[in-house]
Parts: C-alpha cells; structure tokens; sequence
C-alpha cells in the first residue's frame, strides 16, 4: 500500500461519524437517556397525583366531621358521604377541564 492508501484508511478508520461501532454506542445512549426521561416524567406525574390524592384524603378528613351534623343519614362510600365524594369528583373534573382548554389552542389544526 502507498502512503497515500495508509493515510486514508487512517483517516476513514479513526473518523467517529464512519465509525459504526461510535455510531452504534451513541445510539444507544441517546435511547437510554431518552427512556429515562420519559421515566423521570412518569415519575414526576405520579408523584404530584400521589401528592394530590393525599391532599384530597386529608382535605375531606378535616371537613368530614364538620359537615356530619349537616349530613346525617346520607349514605356513605367508604366513610365518606357521598355528596361529599361527588363534589370533589365533579369539581375535579373542572379543574382538569380548564388545565386542558388552553393546550388545545396551540394545537396543531387536524390535517
């Protein structure tokens, strides 16, 4: 081989974009970070639901006992009045309604 053969091969060998092997563990590593980021995400949503639904639980304690004398005879679910758990649930509902409403606005129109 000439010296002008060896120093291409060197060139083209060592060059991490022709690499495949650099190619491949670049690949990978962006995947694996990508996965963990969407875990990190996953994680992050359960937590503030987790958080809320303990909020909800102690929020509905405190009020239980207060609205007991308004509420007697009602039936209950899980020791809860029921009135009770269908307003939160509906209320809930709202709030999430209005957290939605303004993505939609930047929403790509359906093609």
């Amino acid at each position: 081989m000439t010296d002008k053969q060896l120093s291409d091969l060197f060139a083209e060998g060592t060059a991490p974009e022709r690499d495949p092997t650099f190619e491949l563990w670049v690949a990978a590593g962006i995947g694996r970070r990508r996965l963990r980021m969407r875990f990190l995400a996953l994680a992050l949503r359960a937590t503030v639901m987790l958080m809320l639904s303990v909020a909800l639980f102690v929020a509905i304690r405190l009020v239980e006992p207060v609205l007991a004398q308004l509420v007697e005879g009602i039936p209950r679910f899980m020791g809860v009045p029921v009135p009770l758990v269908l307003g939160v649930l509906v209320a809930a509902l709202v709030l999430r309604a209005q957290l939605h409403i303004p993505l939609r606005r930047f929403a790509p129109p359906p093609s």
